[in-house]
């Protein structure tokens, strides 16, 4: 077992130690449940905004301390920076320790809420485990790229994309919350030379990084949320959209489905949980290509736009496959479509309008 592998099992374990030993109960009536969760949700988004505080104050503190410390009058101007550049990297290290831990445990909470039972979440097979996806979601990680139900979600990317993305996956780390972190309080602590001056800058720059914390945060609670959700929501979803079930839908209706999903999932290039669980709800597919008539491709489309909302955030991608669809469908049902999954997943509101 690689290192990644170690700790993505120390995250699944910690998730699943949070749900055993949580004090939320389930909560039956939805309205209610909703309200638990936007309040779970705000509570780890004002956490957040103050470990990002706590972690800036150490660093101010710092400067102030080495201001004011008999023993840096014989420090060069290098050497303040050494020690600043350290001081912030550890105080930004453990922090975003705490925002992952943090939300992982909240996820574990709104599971209990959500009442997920202990039987799934402790379901190993990667197209099944919740654990792993929200893991995931707290990495940052929008989702499998690997080679799942036929469907590769690489395939367009070609020989120069493969070899610009093992580029870019080497230095991705430049990218990570915790180095652009570091390189904008290191440019905030280059631009002064004294000391005095610089921890005067770090305290300027706190409500900057509270922010940007408060930010990410939510986006995670948001995409944490769709995880959860769209687990028991999916199967709900396809009750809803496809009444006759979906083991005795048309040859074309499931032909266009899944050729839908295939174009969604090498057009973001990767593959999301809730489209996982379709997926593997559709079954084999293999030797079916039956072209679809009007109405199949519009119920499909329609379909395939409410797994799209489920998914949260689209990639850059995506808009031009989404654009077709809302052209195929018009603008008011891709209006209602959408506002009826929002409000399903951030309202809990059950899927009751009739689709014809």
């Amino acid at each position: 077992m690689n290192l990644k592998d170690t700790l993505q099992s120390w995250a699944i374990g910690q998730f699943m130690s949070t749900f055993i030993s949580s004090p939320e109960q389930p909560i039956s009536d939805r309205k209610a449940a909703d309200t638990r969760l936007d309040n779970l949700g705000r509570l780890a988004i004002i956490r957040a905004g103050l470990s990002g505080l706590i972690s800036g104050l150490f660093v101010v503190a710092a400067a102030l301390f080495l201001r004011d410390w008999e023993g840096a009058d014989g420090l060069s101007g290098l050497s303040f920076v050494v020690i600043l550049t350290l001081v912030s990297s550890l105080t930004t290290a453990l922090e975003l320790i705490f925002l992952y831990r943090d939300s992982l445990s909240t996820a574990a909470r709104m599971a209990k809420v959500l009442d997920i039972s202990e039987e799934e979440l402790q379901q190993v097979e990667l197209e099944n485990s919740i654990p792993h996806w929200l893991v995931h979601a707290a990495l940052g990680a929008p989702g499998f790229q690997g080679t799942m139900f036929g469907i590769d979600p690489l395939a367009k990317i070609g020989k120069v994309g493969m070899i610009l993305r093992k580029v870019l996956k080497k230095v991705k780390i430049v990218a990570s919350a915790t180095v652009f972190k570091m390189i904008l309080r290191r440019m905030w602590v280059r631009l002064l030379g004294r000391v005095a001056l610089r921890a005067y800058v770090e305290l300027i720059s706190l409500p900057v990084f509270v922010v940007l914390n408060m930010l990410g945060m939510n986006w995670m609670m948001n995409d944490m949320r769709s995880r959860l959700v769209g687990h028991e929501l999916t199967p709900k979803l396809i009750a809803h959209a496809f009444p006759e079930g979906f083991d005795d839908v048309s040859p074309g209706l499931r032909s266009a489905l899944h050729s839908g999903m295939e174009e969604q999932i090498t057009t973001a290039r990767f593959i999301h949980p809730n489209q996982i669980r379709v997926l593997d709800l559709l079954g084999e597919i293999e030797g079916l290509s039956v072209q679809p008539n009007e109405d199949e491709t519009r119920r499909a489309n329609r379909f395939l736009l409410a797994v799209t909302t489920m998914s949260g955030k689209n990639t850059s991608r995506c808009k031009k496959l989404i654009h077709r669809i809302e052209q195929e469908l018009g603008k008011e049902e891709v209006s209602l479509v959408r506002q009826e999954i929002d409000d399903a997943i951030y309202d809990l509101v059950p899927l009751n309008r009739t689709w014809n």
